[in-house]
């Protein structure tokens, strides 16, 4: 678990800030008068499987990571995340098609969650304080 804190904390991150976009994209659905529970739902499972997506693909890399700088060849680790980046949006794929071909959700509100995940994590990226680097001062 002490390997993973650092998935965790980031997952954490992005789960939060992806709950405040969902609000807002609940907010502008209540605005237009279409807020109900198929999109309410759509939101839920948006949530849930960009959350999904974004932990599948931390742990994947940060194994291969681990496994390559404890003596394992960079060229397993290599494809071992290419094939995630293969597998991943594969098995989304499956799953929305599930859910809206049995009109669980509303489709809109399901895939909005991954574009703002996308968002999301650039800007938790940009606003994260790092402890590596070089030298700042001049």
């Amino acid at each position: 678990m002490q390997k993973n804190r650092g998935v965790l904390r980031q997952v954490g991150g992005l789960a939060a800030a992806l709950l405040v976009c969902i609000a807002v994209m609940l907010a502008v659905y209540a605005l237009l008068g279409r807020l109900d529970r198929m999109v309410l739902l759509g939101a839920f499972f948006g949530w849930l499987l960009a959350i999904g997506n974004f932990l599948s693909l931390s742990i994947t890399v940060s194994n291969a990571l681990d496994r390559a700088a404890n003596g394992g060849s960079p060229q397993k680790a290599q494809l071992e995340i290419q094939t995630s980046s293969v597998v991943r949006p594969l098995v989304l794929a499956v799953i929305y098609i599930v859910l809206f071909r049995a009109k669980v959700c509303d489709p809109v509100a399901a895939l909005l969650p991954l574009l703002f995940a996308q968002v999301a994590i650039k800007v938790l990226e940009f606003f994260r304080n790092d402890k590596k680097g070089g030298d700042t001062a001049p």
